[in-house]
Order: C-alpha cells, then sequence, then structure tokens
C-alpha cells in the first residue's frame, strides 16, 4: 500500500510532474518528482541515475533534503521524494518585490549568498565548510580544498527557480537534474543544458569547464536580487549569448554596499582563470563576518530552544514534586488515620475486657453467694478447723 496521499500538483517537465504528498502516518508533507522515464533516450536515462546517486550523496542543511525513491517499473517511472520547502523559491520573492516596486533588502541578498556558497562549497569540494574562527586566517594556500575529481559536483543550472525557503526561513539549494558528478577519467565537463540566462562564457562556448561555472551562475542570481531582473537580456539567443561573452552589465544600484556590490562584480567575470572559487568568497573579510554573525544566531536559536526545554523539564520536574508531596500528604493523613483507629479499636477492646472481667466476676460472686445461700439452707455447720483455715476463707471472700 502506497504510504503518501498525493496532493496538489506544484511544476510539470518534459518527463513527468511535481507535486506534493502527505505521509498517511504521520502527516508530514514532501515532494514528490514523478519522472516518467519510458521515452527518455538512454543519455537521459543515465543523467536520471545520476541524479540519484548525487542526490544520495548530498547530505547539506542548505541543500533540499533527499529521503528516497521508488521504482515503479509497470509505469516505467520513478517517484524521488524530497523536503518540501513551504517558502517557496526565489522566483517568487524576486516577482513579488517587482510587483510592489519594492527593493529586496540587502541583509537577505547576504543570506542568500552565503547559504548557497555553503550549499556549493560542499558540492564542489565534498566537505562542509568549518566554522570561521575570525582569530585564524584561512584563506591560505595549505588550508585550501583540494577539488576531488572523484566527488566534486558542478549544479550547471543555479537560477532564483532552483533555490529554495524553508519553513525556518533557511536557503537552500535545490534541482540537481543537471548537476555532474565528474570522475577522474573526465577532467572537465564539456556539455551542458541549463538555463541560458545564467550561463557562463566557458559553457555557452562549449569550451570545458569547472566548478566555478556555478560561481558565474550565482551572480547572475544575487544580480537579479539587486536589480529585479537577470544581468543579461536579449530577444534571440544570439543576442543573449553576445552579452554574456562581453559580460559587461548594468551598474548596480549604489543604495546596496559596495562590499556587495564587488562580491557580484566578481562572480560574473568572464575568464574563469579571473574568477573567484567558492574558497576564495567563502573566506572573504565581509562573509566571514557575516558568516560569523548567522553562527553566532543560530547557535542562539539552539540556546533559547535548550533553555525552553530546560523550562518544560522544570516544570515536569515541579509537576511531579507537586504530585509526590500530594501523595506524600495523603500517606500522613492515612497513617494519621489509621493511628486513630487503632487507638480507638485498642480502647474498645479494653473496655470490652474489662467489660468481660466485671462479668464474669459477677457471675463468680452470685455462685459463691448462691452456694453460702445453699449451706445455709440445708442447715449445714461448716466447722473451721483453726485460724488459718479462717483467714483463707475471708481472703477467699475479699476476693469477690
Amino acid at each position: 500500500m502506497n504510504e503518501y496521499e498525493p496532493l496538489e500538483v506544484i511544476g510539470k517537465g518534459s518527463f513527468g510532474t511535481v507535486r506534493k504528498v502527505k505521509n498517511k502516518i504521520d502527516g508530514t508533507i514532501l515532494v514528490r518528482k514523478e519522472i516518467e522515464y519510458n521515452s527518455m533516450n538512454s543519455h537521459e536515462r543515465n543523467q536520471l541515475i545520476s541524479e540519484l546517486r548525487i542526490l544520495r550523496e548530498l547530505n547539506h542543511p542548505n541543500i533540499v533534503k533527499y529521503y528516497k525513491h521508488d521504482h515503479l517499473p509497470d509505469l516505467k517511472s520513478i517517484h524521488i521524494y524530497m523536503e518540501y520547502c513551504q517558502g517557496g523559491d526565489l522566483s517568487h520573492i524576486i516577482n513579488n518585490f517587482k510587483k510592489n516596486n519594492e527593493k529586496v533588502p540587502e541583509e537577505f541578498i547576504w543570506s542568500v549568498m552565503i547559504q548557497i556558497l555553503l550549499a556549493l562549497y560542499r558540492c564542489h569540494y565534498g566537505i562542509d565548510c568549518k566554522k570561521v574562527n575570525l582569530f585564524k586566517n584561512e584563506q591560505q594556500h595549505a588550508n585550501s580544498p583540494i577539488i576531488n575529481q572523484d566527488s566534486v559536483i558542478i549544479h550547471r543550472d543555479i537560477k532564483p527557480d532552483n533555490i529554495f525557503i524553508s519553513k525556518t526561513n533557511t536557503i537552500k539549494l535545490g534541482d540537481f537534474g543537471l548537476a555532474k558528478m565528474l570522475t577522474s577519467t573526465n577532467e572537465f565537463a564539456k556539455t551542458y543544458v541549463g538555463t541560458p540566462y545564467y550561463m557562463s562564457p566557458e559553457v555557452l562556448m562549449d569550451q570545458p569547464y569547472d566548478p566555478v561555472c556555478d560561481i558565474w551562475s550565482l551572480g547572475c542570481v544575487l544580480y537579479e536580487l539587486c536589480c529585479l531582473q537577470p544581468p543579461f537580456q536579449a530577444k534571440t539567443h544570439l543576442q543573449l549569448q553576445a552579452k554574456i561573452k562581453r559580460g559587461q552589465v548594468p551598474e548596480i544600484d549604489q543604495e546596496y554596499s559596495q562590499q556587495l556590490r564587488n562580491i557580484i562584480k566578481d562572480c560574473i567575470t568572464v575568464n574563469p582563470n579571473d574568477r573567484p572559487t567558492c574558497f576564495d568568497l567563502i573566506n572573504t573579510l565581509s562573509i566571514r563576518f557575516l558568516r560569523k554573525e548567522m553562527e553566532l544566531k543560530e547557535l542562539n536559536v539552539h540556546l533559547n530552544e535548550f533553555k525552553i526545554q530546560l523550562l518544560n523539564k522544570n516544570d515536569e520536574l515541579k509537576k511531579k514534586e507537586n504530585y509526590l508531596s500530594a501523595q506524600e500528604r495523603k500517606l500522613k493523613e492515612m497513617e494519621i488515620k489509621i493511628e486513630e483507629e487503632f487507638e480507638l479499636r485498642k480502647r474498645q477492646l479494653e473496655l470490652e475486657a474489662k467489660e468481660l472481667r466485671l462479668t464474669y466476676q459477677r457471675e463468680f460472686k452470685l455462685v459463691v453467694e448462691q452456694e453460702v445461700e445453699k449451706i445455709k439452707n440445708t442447715n449445714t455447720t461448716y466447722k473451721l478447723k483453726g485460724p488459718k483455715e479462717l483467714e483463707k476463707f475471708d481472703g477467699i471472700l475479699k476476693t469477690l
């Protein structure tokens, strides 16, 4: 039985559908990519297999989480279950700001930049970026990670539609359908199918490319966040190609800081050898300071969550303590009650015993008196033999 209930469709492509699904047991909402491979050619099927392999490799807070996939041979399709990001994607945010004729706040743009760089760091270097140490110069050749050709992943399709916002406002990179996992036998990727507006010049000219092509695409996305339109626009593909080759873009509004504008300009650099790597960008001074601030905010959130947990635990302990105190009071009350009942029963028993003794004494005295009377009535003379017997007889009478 299928454990997921299908909900509304949120996207469609040439090979399938993207829809929300709900777990029937715990109510968790996920996204399911329903991909039909029957009409795919061998290259496209290999690309699908590559995507699944890449998704299993990637586990990072700034990458949309992969859960599992199901193969449905009867339907010639594969269902890929992914994290659902309630905040939507960047394209919707950009359209909303454009519709309202408002500027995207610079703080948000920096946040997008840093979190996507952290995701790309994991893709390009195969490891997570270390926490910031402001007292150590990490941008040294000895500390620069070496790109492992067996594990490097180039996303190849970074655009606003593929950058998502979770319900906690975390920025996440998604849709690795065009991602390329390089191998040692294929040092540089040489094929590309992506969105032309964000395509780097070396890819556009069908030249070998490396991970910095993702940096160009990220720069284009950041430019669009600032200007609410892509940096390169044209009516035809040839015109767009010519603009991208030149790499000339209109200036960003000076309302945004010089540091932000400089980083975006560095990303959109035509020569890939002059373009900064993910490592270069993430270790610039401005980004290091902002990363540290973000880490401190995250730490503060965790501390607040921990405090709330402690308070909840304290409340639970107080409730248990109050319950135990109440039980203890009840036990003491029961103990006092039992002692009172015991004393009362004891007194009752003593009274009953005393009454019983008096009854026996009265009965015994009555019997003696009857016997004495009986002797008198029969005119029997009781002779006392000596003073000792007289004293004994008096003693018996006294006890009665």
